[in-house]
């Protein structure tokens, strides 16, 4: 006869109705998850530079890993005194000592010249009668000794015998000169000659990757399942990888310097040491080069009346310019308009509808000048500039730039001149090699899709990515913009 084995028949039948008591026991397996169905970003997108000039249209190819610029000065300058003139009486020679920045590096020649006339400002001259002179005074060159640079000096005459200075012109002023007056058949002057000023512009390389290891793909998650997902852990890496290398190059073009230091090395496949590249960033730009308006506690509407100056002094035509700046600054710019508002137009303006206040400044024509409002967010990302370290440095800070296109002289490798932004994104590409956005799957055994391909490159369960950019920021007539800073900076 067979023996039987019986399973005990179970319950877990209770006396209790289907309460909370019985959820907590039973219920939790059962429950099917309820997820929102959308991947949340808890932090937006910071919009830089990089966005801006793409917006622009401010791309350049760029064939080789520097490009030199070469720059005219104004052809016309003013002369800086060394040394104090001295009261000169009417018809006496006026003696004039140049500051040995006067004088072209290594030679004794200076801008002004014999029968050059220097113009000086009506505050230092009297009349004959006694008064105060109310109109420039012209002194013509007649002698220039020969003495080297530290004693050569200048001798002029007043075309007016009547003129004399009475009051003595400080060491350190700088005055206008013009053409020399000539008699009827006698000999000219000296000629003027101008040379050139050379800026170099550096690439800069940045790079990110991204790795995971085999079985990851295959794993299902709601990641795929969800608005703002993607396929697989593949897709995240590569657009987080993505996501950095744009964020590098972002404050690589806000940030960046020339490397100049050897003690950083990197090595190649040979072990040969290499110092890394860097290209100089807007900020080091208008540090070095541009204009400077420098403004207390907050930016004030009448601080736009100062652009329209600034602008003359570097001989800009163009009266329209973009002024880019950080959270704190856009809001003392909006703050400030709105207080002009206030005064001026009583806030009659101010109402968009019967429910809805419009407080929003994108434009500002004052004192001839017309600028265009854009606030660059990613100088207010918490995690970077806008960091608590930095107080209001970057917030506060501001850029404006001339809206004009550069007429640029080819070079070489593309030789007919062409127009360009005043600021533009030069990226490495030529001879069938570009550099703009490299992206490589290094794979290994693990296979993720078409991505995988079918060579493996090494043994290893896993497969890797990854990303390069080659590129420089090209800032053409830097001495025509602005950098806006707090006066707390000085």
């Amino acid at each position: 006869m067979s023996t039987l084995s019986k399973p005990a028949v179970t319950s877990n039948t209770l006396n209790m109705g289907y309460n909370s008591v019985w959820s907590s026991l039973y219920d939790t397996d059962m429950q099917v998850p309820q997820i929102w169905g959308e991947i949340v970003k808890r932090y937006g997108p910071g919009i830089g530079l990089l966005e801006f000039l793409y917006m622009a249209g401010s791309i350049v190819p760029v064939a080789g890993p520097t490009k030199k610029l070469f720059e005219e000065g104004s052809f016309v300058k003013t002369i800086e005194l060394d040394a104090a003139s001295g009261v000169v009486a009417a018809g006496a020679a006026l003696t004039l000592h140049l500051a040995l920045a006067e004088f072209g590096g290594t030679t004794d020649n200076s801008y002004l010249s014999t029968h050059d006339i220097v113009v000086i400002p009506a505050k230092y001259i009297q009349t004959p009668t006694g008064t105060q002179s109310t109109r420039p005074s012209l002194w013509q060159v007649t002698a220039v000794n020969t003495d080297n640079t530290t004693t050569k000096h200048f001798t002029l005459y007043a075309l007016d015998i009547l003129d004399h200075i009475h009051v003595t012109i400080p060491a350190g002023t700088k005055l206008m000169v013009t053409g020399g007056n000539y008699a009827n058949g006698t000999t000219g002057g000296t000629p003027k000659s101008a040379g050139f000023y050379t800026r170099l512009f550096y690439c800069s390389t940045k790079r990110q990757n991204w790795s995971m290891t085999g079985s990851q793909q295959s794993n299902e998650r709601y990641y795929e399942k969800l608005r703002g997902g993607g396929t697989g852990i593949f897709t995240k890496a590569s657009m987080e990888c993505d996501f950095l290398l744009s964020k590098y190059i972002n404050d690589d073009l806000m940030l960046g310097e020339n490397v100049t230091a050897t003690a950083i090395l990197q090595y190649d496949r040979d072990l040969n040491p290499l110092v890394p590249t860097g290209t100089l960033g807007l900020l080091g730009h208008m540090v070095d080069g541009a204009m400077k308006q420098y403004y207390t506690a907050a930016y004030q509407y009448s601080d736009f009346d100062d652009l329209k100056p600034l602008l003359i002094s570097q001989g800009v035509v163009n009266r329209n310019v973009t002024f880019f700046c950080g959270s704190e600054l856009y809001k003392q710019i909006e703050n400030a308009g709105l207080d002009f508002l206030k005064e001026f137009a009583g806030g009659t303006i101010l109402m968009k509808s019967w429910d809805e206040l419009n407080v929003a400044f994108k434009g500002i024509n004052k004192n001839g000048v017309f600028t265009t409002i854009k606030e660059l967010p990613s100088l207010s990302d918490p995690t970077a500039y806008g960091a608590d370290s930095f107080d209001d440095y970057f917030t506060g800070l501001g850029f404006i730039v001339p809206d004009v296109e550069v007429t640029v002289k080819g070079d070489l490798e593309a030789p007919a001149a062409f127009k360009m932004k005043n600021l533009a994104l030069g990226y490495k590409n030529y001879n069938g090699e570009n550099r703009t956005r490299i992206n490589k799957v290094l794979p290994g055994i693990a296979s993720v899709g078409a991505g995988g391909g079918d060579i493996a490159v090494s043994t290893y369960d896993d497969v890797r990515g990854e990303m390069l950019s080659e590129y420089m920021l090209i800032v053409l007539k830097r001495n025509q913009m602005i950098l806006v800073q707090n006066d707390d900076i000085l």
